[in-house]
């Protein structure tokens, strides 16, 4: 009996610690907003709107391409890809495919997804594979991007699920 009373007493303690736990925020209306970002990135992207591709950046932006070229503001990012949308980009259709979302704040998260581009100029018919990072953040309620990153896969690295997936979207048109 005095077990018994023991347990119970233990369970009755434990209680407001278990009910003073910190609960997950639900975080659905953010990631929405946020791969709603993919989506316009690709729609910009292929339309070849580059006005609306900058609107994604937050002022302050940074890209880097896969060259390692740096562009800093919105502006540069803006006006670097109209650049080469008028000329090796101009007939190019880009995929992309979540790949990872992380919130690392409550205001920011980074953002891996993989992406496919077909009608470079410079080999119209060579399917390119990249990886993009962003670090996007939450700034006057609205998600946006800070930092990105450009990294092309070398031909040699293996599809990942994320790449096959895209394949076969293309495949289906």
């Amino acid at each position: 009996m005095k077990l018994l009373v023991a347990g119970v007493g233990m369970l009755i303690l434990a209680q407001p610690a278990a009910s003073q736990a910190q609960a997950v925020p639900d975080r659905t209306a953010d990631r929405e907003q946020i791969t709603a970002i993919l989506a316009r990135w690709e729609h910009a992207w292929n339309a070849h709107d580059m006005k609306a591709f900058g609107t994604m950046f937050h002022e302050d932006g940074t890209w880097i391409l896969w060259t390692g070229a740096v562009w800093v503001g919105r502006r540069a990012i803006e006006d670097g890809h109209a650049e080469v949308h008028k000329t090796i980009f101009r007939n190019s259709i880009q995929r992309e495919r979540l790949e990872e979302l992380a919130f690392v704040g409550t205001d920011a998260a980074v953002v891996r997804f993989c992406s496919t581009l077909i009608g470079d100029e410079r080999s119209p018919d060579k399917l390119v594979r990249s990886r993009k990072f962003l670090v996007v953040t939450r700034r006057a309620g609205v998600w946006g991007v800070s930092w990105g990153q450009n990294t092309r896969l070398a031909d040699t690295v293996p599809d990942s699920e994320c790449f096959a997936e895209l394949r076969k979207a293309g495949e289906r048109g």
